[in-house]
């Protein structure tokens, strides 16, 4: 029993002493999110090429960071990602978006996941998801609303929920899949933007997507008539 407590009383410290510090060791506690998909109607995997997805402003005033390509220093990176600077930090200011091409939403795609990597400055950087400018949330929430303090902006984000600091850290958790649920878009064709913004200081590596799958946990067949109905979206 004493044993136990000691090593409580260990891990108790390191969590606290971690609170506080951006760049001390990791805890390794974790939320996965992943969604059950039983079914895929798109996959865009990053290490095979940029997919079609696009950077575009979400902040006139934000500094342009988004790019595709190879990226060695995160942990576990799976090789050609999307990143906010690869190989490096974010500059201070930053502000960009992320767009998808477009989807429609259905029976069979109403599921998104994401596999990501992110390290901000707690609070005051962050990251969130969003379609049409409004933003959608993970099916576990977000952890925390960015930028806290009225002295500092973060570009995109700002006051906006989303993530921040490096919750998603620790031995082999770096990359995290999180889990939207698009129902509400059911029958739209939308696009998904992965919205950025730091304020004026204090830079980290950032955001890293590795894919982006959209699908759902039971296929669903189509009908004609609905077959028609979406085949007529695209002409």
């Amino acid at each position: 029993m004493k044993t136990l407590l000691v090593l409580f009383g260990l891990v108790l410290v390191a969590s606290v002493a971690y609170a506080g510090d951006d760049n001390a060791a990791p805890v390794p506690v974790v939320t996965r999110d992943a969604c059950t998909l039983t079914f895929t109607s798109y996959f865009w995997d990053f290490n095979v090429s940029a997919q079609g997805f696009t950077p575009a402003a979400c902040d006139v005033s934000g500094t342009p960071v988004w790019a595709w390509g190879a990226e060695a220093t995160i942990p576990g990176s799976p090789g050609n990602v999307w990143g906010t600077v690869l190989n490096g930090t974010y500059p201070s200011d930053a502000g960009d978006g992320l767009l998808s091409p477009p989807f429609m939403v259905t029976p069979n795609a109403y599921l998104l996941e994401v596999n990501h990597y992110v390290h901000f400055e707690t609070n005051f950087d962050g990251c969130n998801v969003s379609v049409d400018g409004a933003v959608i949330t993970p099916t576990t929430g977000y952890p925390a609303t960015i930028s806290t303090s009225t002295s500092f902006y973060a570009h995109c984000v700002d006051l906006e929920p989303g993530w921040t600091g490096n919750s998603f850290s620790g031995p082999s958790q770096n990359w995290v899949a999180q889990c939207f649920d698009l129902t509400a878009y059911m029958g739209q064709m939308i696009q998904v933007s992965f919205d950025m913004g730091t304020d004026s200081s204090v830079t980290y590596p950032g955001w890293y997507l590795a894919y982006v799958a959209v699908g759902s946990d039971a296929p669903v067949s189509v009908d004609e008539a609905n077959w028609g109905g979406i085949k007529a979206l695209y002409r």
